[in-house]
């Protein structure tokens, strides 16, 4: 029977992507899923799978929530405490990023990607820790190999995953104590609406994920589903020992240099 059996896990950005294929994975395995997002009606359509793979409704909790705003995250963590009564994993999964160079990226854009990808996340730790303390629970952030390389264009969003990286390694040795395992997920380029979404055309995007079959030796551009299984890894007692870690989910991706 698997670890994560009425489990109380907090997934965010669970209404598409690597979130939405995290849920999917994770409901097989009859954890209780707290999805949150900003967009409802996808995560209804997220629930509505989970439940084709077996997952009782009841096990099915949908929060609207927009990371960026510290009130919903406060009331995240409340809603769950206040439908399920513990916290055992909180998968970070919620990101974004604006594709522009330094001289035409404004504080705003700045501000914005930090935010989302960095200080969200810190945040929603801080609250859930007091309550993975008591179940010696687990945190998976979700990075980017964008934390360990750079790219051209995306100077905020590297920096940002540079920071969530730190972030998982500190709080790995803050939390051992407390039996609290915090570890990384850095995924190479998946196939996602991620890129579009940044502000890739669809032209670009197709020769970018083109490229890919070159730069990640394993097979090109991942599948979300990838991700997803080495996030269930992480989150369940298989990886009991492990913490700190940031695992590149990437084809080979961040140890390869092309001639």
């Amino acid at each position: 029977m698997s670890s994560l059996v009425d489990k109380v896990v907090i997934i965010t950005g669970a209404s598409s992507g690597i979130g939405a294929s995290t849920c999917l994975h994770l409901s097989k395995h009859k954890p209780k899923l707290v999805l949150a997002s900003r967009n409802v009606d996808n995560l209804t359509k997220v629930a509505g799978g989970c439940q084709a793979n077996g997952l009782s409704s009841d096990n099915i909790f949908i929060v609207q929530c927009d990371v960026d705003k510290e009130c919903d995250l406060q009331k995240l963590v409340e809603q769950t405490i206040e439908k399920f009564g513990q916290i055992d994993v909180l998968v970070n999964n919620a990101g974004s990023s604006i594709y522009s160079s330094i001289m035409d990226t404004t504080l705003e854009m700045f501000d914005q990607t930090i935010r989302t990808n960095l200080r969200a996340p810190f945040y929603l730790c801080q609250l859930c820790i007091p309550h993975l303390i008591k179940t010696q629970g687990s945190i998976v952030n979700v990075s980017s190999i964008s934390s360990t390389k750079a790219f051209p264009t995306a100077v905020t969003y590297c920096m940002a995953k540079a920071g969530l990286d730190h972030l998982t390694r500190t709080l790995a040795v803050d939390l051992a104590g407390k039996k609290v395992r915090v570890n990384s997920v850095n995924p190479g380029v998946i196939v996602t609406n991620f890129q579009k979404n940044a502000g890739m055309t669809d032209d670009k995007y197709e020769q970018y994920i083109d490229r890919q079959k070159m730069l990640q030796p394993l097979g090109g551009a991942g599948d979300p589903e990838e991700v997803a299984k080495a996030i269930q890894f992480l989150a369940s007692d298989q990886s009991s020992f492990i913490t700190g870690q940031l695992i590149f989910v990437d084809g080979g991706r961040h140890v390869f240099s092309p001639c």
